[in-house]
């Protein structure tokens, strides 16, 4: 007999099947998607990550995309990367920020996204959220930025946690698929334990995925060392032996302890308001590829080589 856990993950992907079976351009979509996905091995931008906005009602530690522009994506922009993306082979949109529930153009909000991207061809919209504003979009999926305890959370973004778990309760409530997502860094990476039990406890056991601090910005003092970075790869590892409901693959979390995985890639895109970047708003800088804490990037990427653990996430996700 299937594990009760297992047996909701199939009963779902059934379910979702099913809905897919009703639309047959989405079938000839998803059809076109994995031959050139997997079997082509095509370097097209399957993925497209849209940056609304680099405004943020947050002052957190490890970001500064506020002080880039603080200017939202005019609608005409939105409409005319939507439409050159899709015709370039992106399927799956992942709107981030800022933080895309502050997007304004005239009356438009971000479900006027939403809808305008499902219009076009996009088989899945996810948002990209820090989760203070409550999550009332209809995307698919939600990733909820949770970055630790509440002490560690407010020290980190400067706010408490209360708000943020609250919406995010509250949409689980409503059924919204979410996600959570961790980055570590040297303030909270010894918390991994600990924001599964959040994640489990206080959010309907929802699923997380660990990401590791970046620096964009140049070295900092939130920048893991190597052996900072291990040390939290085998706390995920000791989390997901013990049941949590963690994203990262093994492989996954094999090829970031290293930074072993193919990247920069052109698999997907992210375009905000300066053009266009390959792989991440970064790419071209070789020492920010070398410190990559992108975990999704990784799996993507371990994905197309039919690495059954990272697919089996990416179809969770997608």
């Amino acid at each position: 007999m299937l594990p009760a856990r297992l047996s909701k993950r199939l009963m779902s992907g059934i379910g979702e099947l099913g809905q897919l079976a009703a639309h047959p351009s989405m079938v000839r979509d998803y059809a076109d998607v994995a031959w050139s996905f997997f079997v082509r091995k095509r370097e097209r931008p399957f993925v497209l990550g849209l940056v609304l906005t680099d405004r943020c009602n947050l002052s957190c530690q490890h970001c500064r995309v506020a002080s880039r522009t603080g200017a939202h994506m005019p609608w005409a922009k939105v409409e005319a990367h939507l439409r050159d993306f899709h015709c370039r082979g992106s399927r799956f949109l992942y709107i981030e920020g800022g933080e895309p529930y502050l997007w304004r153009d005239g009356e438009r909000r971000l479900d006027d996204v939403v809808d305008l991207a499902r219009r076009v061809g996009y088989l899945r919209v996810h948002v990209y959220t820090n989760a203070t504003l409550p999550l009332s979009a209809h995307d698919d999926f939600s990733w909820v930025s949770i970055d630790g305890t509440a002490p560690t959370y407010q020290a980190l973004r400067g706010t408490g946690l209360d708000r943020v778990a609250g919406h995010a309760r509250e949409a689980l409530r409503r059924g919204k698929r979410l996600a959570v997502i961790c980055t570590l860094n040297t303030v909270n990476y010894r918390e991994v334990e600990a924001v599964c039990r959040l994640a489990a406890d206080e959010l309907e056991r929802a699923p997380l995925i660990f990401f590791f601090h970046t620096p964009y910005y140049g070295r900092d003092h939130l920048l893991l060392s190597q052996a900072q970075r291990e040390e939290a790869v085998g706390a995920i590892r000791d989390c997901k032996r013990r049941g949590f409901d963690i994203l990262n693959s093994w492989a996954g979390l094999d090829a970031l302890e290293h930074g072993a995985f193919r990247h920069p890639t052109s698999l997907w895109w992210v375009v905000d308001g300066q053009g266009e970047h390959p792989c991440c708003r970064a790419s071209g800088n070789p020492e920010i590829c070398r410190q990559c804490g992108y975990s999704s990037c990784a799996e993507i990427v371990l994905s197309q080589t039919l690495t059954p653990g990272a697919l089996l996430g990416l179809v969770r996700y997608h």
